[in-house]
């Protein structure tokens, strides 16, 4: 649109974009999971080593009527430039919403299997829109220099469900069958179903009673990314920055093992502890006590890098020297190790076969890297 007589000259470039689509989606489903599979189990060697022969399992069971989920999506958006490109960006606002969402459910019994996959009769919709822009500051043939970012803002729900299915295990001594959130219509996806702490009373025991939905959810509402690009003769310079807003953590492994019932069974804990206010008699329940906005901001990568001036016909044509970081520092209030790690981000939980996000068990930081190399062209 920007070669049209009515829009203003400052504009170099306009476009307007629109889209309709459906796609299917059949991750996670596995093999077979719609015809009865039945397996050997593991052979066993008694004490007096004697061989048991191994029974026969079920592995799967009929469901000739299971497909694939659904995700039917709208968008339309805005490319523009002023300047001769010199600020450019992208405006884009989405809605889908995805069907027959496959999960692990139980099977009614009697049956050939605990548990099934199964389509829930339910939508998960999505919305929001996206905002990207870029800079270029500088555009010479010895320096440049550009910044680009972008922030998106995201709202999940989940519609015409009527159940309500428990997920988002939470492991730890006591804590058998415990759980964290809840599937549920009119609600996020990871929605946090908790008891509301209000303190501990005189003798040290929790305040709070049922577990009810708490507003928040694992999911963030927020996300942004912001770059660096700069070059100076012989030198370059590239940094990234990310982060998530809105989320919640819930802090599964300070539950399991920072609270004063540790004490009693001569375990480690941590030193605030000792002054909360919490008896050692006291239950370790599923609460808000545990859960922490997952807020952050990290610098996910920063590089810098050295071109070595060539003449003439070497036999090396190009010679580059570079030093590169990652995940170089995190800005958060989470007091666990890592608000972007989760005991087990994709696979399916233990009550109802739901997959899990946003709870943080005893897992693993992402680590902090330093890389030095050299790049050379023959």
């Amino acid at each position: 649109m920007h070669d049209e007589d009515f829009m203003p000259e400052l504009f170099s470039t306009f476009k307007l974009r629109a889209g309709y689509g459906i796609v299917g989606n059949q991750d996670g489903l596995g093999y077979g999971e719609f015809i009865r599979r039945d397996r050997y189990a593991n052979v066993n060697v008694g004490d007096a080593r004697q061989i048991d022969v191994p029974g026969v399992a079920t592995q799967g069971s009929v469901n000739t009527g299971l497909k694939w989920e659904q995700t039917s999506q709208f968008s339309a958006g805005i490319d523009f430039g002023i300047f001769g490109d010199k600020l450019s960006g992208s405006l884009d606002y989405y809605a889908k919403n995805t069907t027959d969402l496959l999960l692990r459910a139980n099977a009614a019994q009697p049956a050939v299997a605990t548990q099934i996959f199964q389509n829930l009769d339910a939508t998960v919709e999505n919305k929001g829109w996206e905002l990207s822009l870029n800079y270029s500051a500088i555009d010479k043939p010895d320096a440049s220099l550009s910044f680009s970012g972008n922030v998106s803002h995201n709202t999940n729900l989940l519609k015409d469900f009527g159940g309500a299915l428990d997920a988002g295990t939470i492991n730890g001594q006591g804590l058998s069958l415990a759980y964290a959130q809840r599937l549920a219509g009119g609600y996020p996806l990871f929605s946090y179903h908790l008891r509301e702490f209000n303190g501990f009373d005189a003798t040290g025991q929790p305040i709070g009673d049922n577990q009810t939905f708490v507003g928040k959810s694992a999911l963030p509402t927020w996300n942004m990314g912001f770059s660096i690009n700069a070059r100076y003769k012989a030198f370059d310079f590239a940094t990234y920055f990310s982060g998530q807003f809105g989320q919640y953590i819930y802090n599964n492994t300070a539950n399991a093992f920072f609270t004063a019932g540790s004490i009693n069974n001569a375990r480690n804990i941590t030193r605030n502890v000792l002054t909360a206010g919490e008896a050692g008699s006291a239950e370790a329940a599923v609460s808000t006590r545990f859960l922490e906005k997952g807020d952050f901001l990290r610098m996910q990568n920063f590089t810098i890098g050295y071109n070595v001036p060539l003449k003439g016909q070497n036999f090396i044509r190009k010679l580059r020297f570079y030093a590169n970081g990652q995940n170089l520092f995190l800005i958060t209030s989470y007091t666990g190790l890592d608000p972007e790690v989760s005991s087990a981000p994709a696979s399916f939980d233990l009550l109802n076969g739901l997959p899990t996000a946003g709870i943080d068990y005893a897992a693993y930081p992402r680590p902090r890297t330093f890389t030095i190399g050299l790049n050379a062209t023959f």
